[in-house]
C-alpha cells in the first residue's frame, strides 16, 4: 500500500473553515471591547466638560447668570461645540428663573420672584457611538436671597 503523506484538499479546507470562524470571532470581541472602552472615555470627557461648566457658572456674579439673549439674559453662550481629545462636544446651556414657594408668597407680591436659577447643561456627542447624553442639572442663587424676601414679605403682611 502506498499512502501519500500529507493534507487532503477537504481536510485544508476544513482547517481554513475552523481557523476563519476563530478570527472573525477574536476580532469581533476586539472591537467589542475598543468600542466600549472609547465610549467610557467619551463619557468621562463629557461629565469633566460639564463639571467645568457648571462650575464656572457657579463662580459667576448671580446677575451674568443667564444665557445671552436669552431669558434671564447673562454671558453664557446656549449652545457651543468643544473639542477635548480630537471629540467634538455640543455644549447646551438652559437657564431659567424659578419662583420657590419656600417664602409663601408666589406671583404679584413677591419682592423677589426670581428666588433662583435652575441651570441645566447638556453634553451630546454626535460623532460618538452609543454615546447618551450627559445631563447636569443643579441651582444657582445668592446667599440668603429667599430667607431675605421672606422676612421682608412677612413684615408688608
Amino acid at each position: 500500500m502506498n499512502r501519500n503523506k500529507g493534507f487532503t484538499l477537504v481536510e485544508v479546507l476544513i482547517a481554513v473553515i475552523v481557523f476563519t470562524i476563530f478570527s472573525v470571532g477574536a476580532y469581533q470581541g476586539y472591537a467589542a471591547i475598543y468600542t466600549a472602552i472609547a465610549s467610557a472615555r467619551h463619557k468621562a470627557l463629557a461629565a469633566d466638560l460639564a463639571n467645568a461648566r457648571f462650575e464656572i457658572i457657579k463662580n459667576l456674579p448671580y446677575t451674568n447668570v443667564g444665557t445671552v439673549g436669552g431669558n434671564p439674559n447673562g454671558i453664557i453662550v446656549a449652545q457651543e461645540t468643544v473639542v477635548r481629545d480630537n471629540v467634538s462636544f455640543v455644549i447646551t446651556t438652559t437657564i431659567n428663573n424659578i419662583d420657590d414657594p419656600f417664602d409663601g408668597v408666589i406671583g404679584g407680591g413677591d419682592l423677589i420672584p426670581n428666588d433662583y436659577k435652575l441651570v441645566e447643561i447638556n453634553i451630546a456627542c454626535p460623532t460618538c457611538k452609543s454615546f447618551d447624553p450627559i445631563v447636569i442639572t443643579g441651582r444657582v442663587a445668592p446667599k440668603n436671597l429667599e430667607s431675605a424676601s421672606r422676612e421682608v414679605n412677612r413684615y408688608l403682611t
